[in-house]
């Protein structure tokens, strides 16, 4: 079996569990929220031996959202990254910018942006993801985030307001993301995407040759 998906935990311990398309993972999912129960190597030996149901059925309903997508990637709304921890790598943004001299920074953004990822959402194993398409978000769709929405439109927007309207623009943003459902920001909003927690990679773009950087 080749496919990755969701399919019922064949431990009974979890709704459900990733089959990584060779094996049972770590990944599990209860009534749509995503957590960790590690498979014992004698529980992985017998497990291999039962091929899970066929992936290619419509796959579990994680919770009110929208179901996975026939490719089987799960629900990105299950695997929401926190509040906190959202702000948590909005900070770390700022001592990675100084260690890499700014210059180290803008390549290593550069280079992962068609991952859905900053350097520091990396290095916390957070991703961005497009709800649409229930994705990573494209290079070109985290130019747009990081550079244009949350860079040079608040710079010129206090620039022709005296410091005012910029500010304003990245406060809103901040205060969405404590009071939105699923914790998104303005720029977020405008470009349908949210924030997950993806320890597992499980919608890094380099897995079935989905990398599209230049799309939406």
């Amino acid at each position: 079996m080749s496919v990755s998906s969701w399919e019922p935990d064949p431990t009974g311990r979890h709704q459900y569990r990733w089959w990584d398309g060779e094996e049972w993972t770590d990944q599990v999912a209860d009534d749509g929220v995503q957590s960790v129960d590690p498979v014992s190597a004698a529980e992985a030996g017998l497990l291999r031996e039962a091929l899970p149901p066929d992936p290619s059925s419509s796959g579990p309903d994680l919770g009110d959202s929208t179901a996975e997508m026939h490719t089987g990637s799960p629900d990105p709304l299950s695997m929401l990254s926190s509040r906190g921890q959202r702000f948590g790598a909005f900070l770390l943004e700022i001592p990675l910018i100084i260690v890499t001299l700014g210059i180290g920074y803008l390549i290593w953004s550069l280079v992962i942006y068609s991952r859905g990822q900053t350097p520091a959402k990396q290095l916390l194993k957070m991703r961005v993801v497009n709800l649409e398409k229930q994705w990573s978000a494209s290079w070109l769709s985290m130019f747009t985030r990081e550079w244009i929405l949350k860079g040079a439109l608040p710079i010129g927007l206090n620039f022709i307001s005296w410091g005012f309207a910029g500010t304003l623009w990245m406060l809103i943003g901040a205060i969405m993301v404590l009071a939105t459902a699923h914790y998104q920001s303005l720029w977020d909003k405008m470009l349908k995407t949210v924030v997950v927690n993806d320890p597992g990679n499980l919608f890094d773009p380099r897995r079935n040759g989905r990398n599209r950087p230049w799309h939406y």
